[in-house]
């Protein structure tokens, strides 16, 4: 028996189940690709904002020359 001949022989109330239930499956779906897509926006916005955050900050440090004062300072592992 194929699908279309049993939905042809169900009663109207199991129809209208199925009808709701394939609407209801359709909007999580849709709902689904609405959420992926916001997400994927706004980490494609933080990681523009990140990439552009750390070449102003490259461009800066080197052009900023450091002064006599600053002493540079190293960490050695303890034994």
């Amino acid at each position: 028996m194929s699908i279309s001949e049993r939905l042809r022989a169900a009663s109207p109330y199991r129809l209208l189940l199925v009808a709701t239930l394939a609407a209801i499956v359709l909007a999580q779906v849709v709902a689904m690709a609405l959420v992926t897509r916001s997400q994927v926006q706004k980490a494609e916005a933080h990681y523009a904002a990140e990439r552009s955050t750390a070449t102003a900050a490259a461009a800066a440090s080197s052009t900023a020359r450091p002064s006599r004062d600053v002493v540079k300072v190293g960490y050695v592992a303890s034994r």
